[in-house]
């Protein structure tokens, strides 16, 4: 069935599952053919999780999309037969096809190197019908569902790898049964009647085993969205008149009273409204550590109650719980395409036709140029280039990574929009940290009293007692301190509050005033205002000033752990800020940060970001007020902390949903982990084709025949003379997409650095 979501740029998108895709050339057929639907606008196809996310205005009809994915020879899948996770590939129809034809090959192949056929009187007249009518069934039985995908690839005036595997099978079998059906033609033409149905079976045994295997490394690679929908609950509790009742997770909305018992997973999103317990959010944010909710606190579908029970009111419910966006962001990021993966997809569009080229050629030197066996030879090198340059490790090396760097950062709690996204962030030389609510944590502390005339508790009590009536956040600041004290409050009359000033009234008898320099000012009172990192709160009674609070919004943990690890892997950090500059650069000197730009407004934000990015500089902009959506917007990475403003996330590329600035820095590093490794995927993927079509080709005949030949520990790659073996060509084209999803899998178990 179609699932639907919504992207950051609000375009509707609907998730299609698909089936038997499994190479670039496939996903390209799938997009093409689905573009033609009506109301389809844009699809970007992912083979290794077998979806495709379709951009749509209006409401595609099914069959129509069905159609044209069958058309272009998949399968369009109902609810029924996916529900949404990263299927667990079959692998019993890929296994029923390739084994018969691996053993039944591998049995010609022993008995012919034995040359045991003479010892039951077979001549060439007879043992060649009897293996041609042995291994035709069993090859085409195990070659149909590549010869299909290559028929319909040439009804499109197209090729992909399943082409190249087809022409060398065929070539292989072709020669070998023109040899039995008319061997006189051989015979004349001076030809050798030898035949090569064990290569044929063998080559598409080990490439429908490879495919086996590269299907079950490929799940593992996109399994985070698995263990992502894994998490969502199927039932709920909930009380409605004093009755409890067990309804489906779907059917709870906005409102309800939902109960959670200890061990249990709490089904949607909401607000505690009774009872206390600590929550296990490791699978969504990322966190080692149980969270201690009460009331008032959020809590989040997926994740687990753990020792208490408690009572909350649904808040999100359906598509808008955190974990339904997570898994909508983790599955348009990995059915996204990064730009290198786009080059890779051009490059293998153009490689399967330069490669039958050179398999042509390579045929037609062999047979006119070799020697008297040189047709056979012209056959063996030909399937061999066939085979051996399969782009399928080309295909596989972004994707896989894309897959696994994506799952990875979810599990961490941090969703890139799309891969592009995650290719930047591996670009990035440059973190640009906002200040507040950013690297600290937005919500002022006392740090310091100072009491004259009065007792420090007096002053407090005194203190507190004005500010309780005030909603002001710095006045929740000394509120919060008074009570961790479980100092009292005194009663007061008069409250008059002074907006942008303070407040003021009178205990037992006492005019009391609580604010700024400004209101000290109205009062008569001087006071010191000499810069400080921190913000003071005046307190006076009866027009003389009794004493000072000191309030500052103290650096988050992690922040400074956060700064060290980008600048051991040389990357800069910048603090950009509206704060005042003594403020400022209190907190970049705490957390070890140097260039401070302070009392930046929002606008002068995004042209700080520009400013970098003219000085050659790749920047990675971190906030979460909507001040900071401008620069977010202009860097080449925008991220947001997910407890931040809308606007910010809605603006940023990444979100982060833990509120930690560790969070950042494992984002950036993840990204860096995952270029790498496409990086080198695609380094290994053109290196492997680059060293073995020429060997392939037969360049490593005259180096063996200027040896004195091949040894024999090496006659089972290359032959007598030094031509490379079809079979070795199947084995070395299944180890090299093995090679590149094994190296993408690396990313599964990425941690961050250890500091120090």
């Amino acid at each position: 069935m179609l699932q639907s979501m919504t992207t950051a740029n609000a375009s509707r998108t609907e998730t299609l599952r698909i089936d038997g895709m499994h190479c670039a050339a496939c996903v390209r057929r799938v997009e093409r053919a689905l573009v033609k639907v009506d109301c389809v606008v844009d699809a970007s196809a992912d083979f290794l999780a077998g979806r495709a996310v379709i951009g749509v205005d209006g409401d595609p009809d099914r069959a129509a999309l069905s159609a044209a994915i069958s058309g272009a020879g998949y399968e369009l899948l109902d609810q029924a037969d996916d529900d949404g996770a990263v299927a667990a590939p079959d692998l019993l129809p890929m296994l029923s096809r390739a084994l018969p034809a691996l053993i039944v090959g591998w049995g010609i192949f022993f008995a012919m190197q034995a040359n045991r056929w003479g010892e039951f009187g077979w001549s060439p007249d007879i043992l060649h019908p009897v293996l041609l009518a042995v291994a035709s069934p069993i090859l085409a039985w195990s070659l149909w569902p590549m010869l299909r995908r290559a028929w319909l690839a040439a009804m499109r005036r197209s090729t992909d790898m399943d082409t190249l595997i087809v022409i060398g099978v065929f070539a292989a079998w072709g020669y070998g049964a023109a040899a039995t059906l008319v061997p006189a033609a051989f015979e004349s033409a001076g030809a050798a009647r030898d035949v090569f149905f064990d290569t044929a079976l063998i080559i598409v045994g080990f490439v429908g085993l490879g495919r086996a295997l590269e299907a079950r490394v490929r799940q593992l690679a996109a399994s985070a969205l698995t263990r992502l929908l894994e998490l969502a609950p199927q039932t709920a509790r909930i009380s409605s008149d004093g009755v409890e009742r067990d309804v489906p997770a779907s059917e709870v909305e906005v409102g309800d009273l939902v109960l959670v018992r200890p061990g249990e997973l709490i089904p949607v999103d909401g607000t505690v409204a009774s009872g206390q317990s600590s929550v296990d959010q490791a699978a969504l944010t990322g966190e080692s550590l149980p969270v201690a909710k009460g009331p008032t606190d959020g809590v989040y579908a997926g994740t687990i109650n753990l020792d208490g029970a408690f009572s909350y009111r649904a808040t999100q419910v359906g598509t808008e719980t955190a974990l339904a966006r997570i898994t909508a962001a983790v599955e348009r990021a990995q059915s996204s395409k990064a730009p290198v993966q786009r080059l890779a997809d051009r490059i293998a569009s153009v490689f399967v036709p330069i490669v039958i080229l050179v398999a042509v050629i390579t045929f037609v030197a062999w047979g006119l140029l070799g020697n008297d066996a040189s047709w056979t030879g012209a056959v063996l090198s030909s399937v061999a280039v066939l085979v051996v340059a399969c782009p399928c490790a080309l295909g596989l090396a972004t994707p896989a990574a894309i897959a696994a760097g994506a799952g990875r950062a979810a599990s961490l709690g941090i969703l890139f929009r799309d891969a592009e996204a995650l290719e930047a962030a591996g670009r990035v030389d440059t973190v640009a940290w906002d200040k507040t609510g950013t690297l600290t944590s937005g919500r002022h502390e006392v740090t310091s009293v100072e009491a004259f005339g009065v007792t420090e508790q007096e002053l407090l009590q005194l203190a507190d007692s004005i500010e309780r009536q005030s909603e002001h956040p710095l006045a929740a600041a000394i509120v919060a301190h008074v009570d961790s004290l479980e100092l009292s409050p005194l009663d007061i009359s008069g409250f008059t509050s002074h907006p942008g000033r303070g407040a003021s009234g009178q205990i037992q008898g006492r005019d009391l005033a609580v604010g700024n320099a400004k209101l000290m000012s109205a009062l008569g009172i001087e006071v010191s205002e000499e810069e400080r990192p921190t913000t003071p709160v005046y307190v006076a009674s009866g027009g003389e000033l009794i004493g000072v609070i000191q309030l500052g919004d103290y650096v988050k943990d992690g922040a400074a752990e956060a700064v060290d690890l980008l600048r051991r892997r040389g990357l800069e950090s910048v603090l950009i800020s509206g704060d005042t500059e003594m403020s400022a650069r209190e907190v970049g000197r705490q957390i070890g940060i140097d260039r401070v730009h302070a009392q930046v407004l929002p606008t002068e934000k995004s042209a700080l970001v520009a400013d970098l990015q003219a000085s050659g500089k790749r920047v990675v902009m971190v906030g979460d007020g909507v001040n900071d959506a401008p620069a977010l917007a202009e860097a080449e990475l925008g991220m947001s902390m997910r407890t931040g403003s809308d606007v910010a996330v809605e603006t940023a590329q990444v979100t982060l949903m833990q509120s930690n600035p560790l969070r950042a820095a494992q984002a950036v590093l993840l990204g860096h982990a995952t270029r790498r490794v496409i990086r080198q995927n695609l380094g290994f993927a053109f290196g492997y084709n680059i060293l073995l079509i020429p060997l392939a080709a037969g360049l490593a005949v005259p180096i063996f025949d200027a040896l004195g030949g091949v040894s024999g520990g090496l006659g089972w790659l290359f032959g007598e003379r030094g031509q490379f073996e079809p079979i070795a060509a199947a084995l070395a084209m299944v180890a090299s997409s093995m090679s590149v999803l094994g190296n993408a899998l690396r990313l599964g178990r990425w941690r961050l650095p250890a500091a120090g």
